[in-house]
């Protein structure tokens, strides 16, 4: 499964490292590692932004 099928479920859990979401009668758990966030130049289109 890839991180673009779960764009339409719901986000049930969350920790330090983690996001659990839940489509339709699954969850899934997304382990974030490094734990990094990096905000995009233009925040209105995350593709091919630029990163700060």
């Amino acid at each position: 499964m890839k991180i673009k099928d779960l764009m339409e479920g719901c986000v049930v859990g969350t920790g330090s490292d983690y996001v659990v979401v839940q489509k339709e009668n699954k969850r899934y758990l997304i382990e974030i590692l490094p734990g990094t966030i990096k905000e995009l130049k233009n925040s209105s289109t995350p593709y091919g932004s630029q990163i700060d």
